[in-house]
């Protein structure tokens, strides 16, 4: 790509998730600027509206603490946005280098942030997708906000990319993460976080995996900020707290009203010592503990508590729909439904399963992984968990836990077909092909009693004629021409009929 709405592009910037990002030239203006292409698979025909319309009203914004558009629109089919160059390091880069940051300095760029987010919402225009990386400090010690809106184009026709989520999920609203309707509050909640990982160099919420954190986002108390540094005033602590409570309508009504709170801070305000004002908070709504299960008993220690009351009908509810979605093809509505599933009765094993057979599909081993095991915490013999599990081992390189899935999948639900299939060929890939035809004989002999379609029973049979020819078993093209009658087109079977002189 040479050039794009008339500018020249000279290198690649960087590459993310949601696009590429390019350093151009304006011929006309000589002068550098940045541009971001937004990867075409995000958004739809009402996403790409939507992105321009935002996008141009951002170019018609002039704010210090917000990064400058110079031009928005589609060339050639790709959505692109020309921006500001900027220079200097992103928040993410400062916490690393630096660790916690000192409370004035901190509490001042998101005082910055804040006022720039409260132009956004004035426009209409919520972020949605805050976090370190999107906020850069310049040589001069001031900030600037970038990435705005895009997020929430992206979101409307998302794929699958980090849980399954656009956005940082440690940086999520309770309500985006768990897909409830979003508002400017929600980037409170994210600049809440923001600031406490910047004063503390931690985020105030974290665990194992993406659900696990939605859980402890969503039902978790923070732990103190004074706690962590105990040269953070009370304050400002009190501060924090309240951007990053639960209910949104407990939390600072507006950007305005938090970049106020946080000014206030840093002013003497007469008490003679040259100390800070106490800041009237609203006093903290308490919420009951029902009302804020999301995800119980996600990480281990949570079992400890004992178990949460889950509304099973409207689980059972989520998850039809979330199996409806998948059969459509439609991925990330699925993870959606299933996600809710899960949050309205936690103890379901089914939904767990259900979601990590999505990551399983889209190479997530790690996460699939992880589900799965939540699956089989609340129930160790369910058949479908062990056998998906055995496929995620497999695919991991673990064939020793492979083969103890499966094989715990076939002694759980003897009739459960699928997982005699994969052990067979398992067995086969270990070098042990009469114990593999021993398996596959039996998934044979039940085959007739069970509700399966005839196509496993072809995937049965080419596997049973891949254990014969390993032993010098002149049995395997009838197999293999058993499997072709049921799936003519199958282009392995006929491979290995080729192989053999036997088409």
């Amino acid at each position: 790509m040479d050039r794009i709405a008339g500018f020249e592009i000279v290198r690649t910037l960087g590459e993310g998730g949601m696009g590429i990002v390019y350093l151009a030239r304006d011929e006309t203006l000589q002068r550098e600027l940045a541009v971001k292409v937004l990867r075409k698979e995000l958004v739809g025909s009402e996403g790409r509206e939507r992105f321009i319309r935002e996008a141009r009203a951002c170019s018609r914004i002039s704010h210090p603490n917000i990064v400058t558009v110079y031009a928005a629109g589609e060339h050639d089919g790709d959505l692109y946005i020309a921006m500001e160059l900027l220079e200097g390091r992103t928040l993410r880069e400062a916490i690393e280098e630096e660790g916690p940051i000192e409370w004035q300095r901190a509490s001042g760029w998101m005082t910055a942030i804040l006022s720039a987010l409260q132009r956004l919402h004035d426009e209409g225009i919520i972020h949605r997708d805050l976090q370190p990386e999107n906020i850069m400090v310049g040589p001069d010690g001031g900030v600037k906000l970038m990435d705005f809106g895009i997020a929430h184009v992206a979101s409307e026709n998302r794929i699958t990319v980090d849980v399954s989520m656009l956005g940082t999920t440690q940086y999520m609203s309770p309500e985006q993460s768990t897909g409830m309707p979003t508002d400017a509050r929600s980037d409170i909640f994210s600049v809440g976080t923001i600031l406490y990982e910047a004063l503390s160099g931690e985020i105030p919420f974290n665990a194992p995996h993406p659900m696990a954190v939605i859980y402890s986002i969503a039902n978790e108390k923070h732990e103190s900020l004074t706690g962590r540094e105990p040269e953070i005033p009370g304050e400002l602590a009190a501060i924090v707290d309240r951007a990053l409570e639960k209910d949104p309508d407990a939390r600072f009504a507006s950007a305005a009203e938090f970049a106020s709170e946080l000014s206030a801070l840093t002013e003497d305000h007469g008490d003679g010592k040259g100390g800070l004002r106490k800041v009237p908070l609203r006093r903290r709504l308490v919420i009951p503990a029902a009302a804020l299960v999301i995800i119980a008993a996600v990480l281990t220690w949570a079992f400890s508590r004992g178990p949460e009351k889950g509304d099973r009908t409207t689980a059972e509810h989520h998850n039809k729909l979330g199996l409806q979605h998948r059969d459509a093809e439609n991925t990330a509505g699925a993870q959606v439904e299933f996600r809710n599933a899960i949050i309205s009765d936690p103890a379901w094993e089914i939904p767990w399963n259900n979601l990590a057979m999505i990551e399983l599909f889209e190479g997530d081993f790690d996460e699939a992984d992880s589900l799965l095991g939540e699956a089989l915490k609340r129930d160790p013999e369910y058949p479908e968990a062990l056998y998906n599990m055995g496929t995620v081992k497999w695919e991991k390189d673990d064939l020793e836990g492979a083969e103890t899935c499966l094989r715990a999948s076939i002694e759980a639900d003897p009739s459960f077909i699928p997982a005699y299939n994969n052990l067979g060929r398992l067995l086969i890939d270990r070098g042990r092909p009469s114990v593999a035809a021993t398996v596959l004989d039996d998934a044979l002999s039940r085959f007739d009693s069970t509700p399966y379609a005839d196509e496993l029973k072809a995937y049965l049979f080419k596997n049973r004629g891949i254990a014969a020819a390993e032993m010098g078993d002149a049995s395997a093209e009838t197999w293999w021409r058993r499997s072709l009658e049921i799936i003519p087109d199958n282009d392995e079977v006929r491979r290995l009929l080729e192989s053999v002189g036997a088409l």
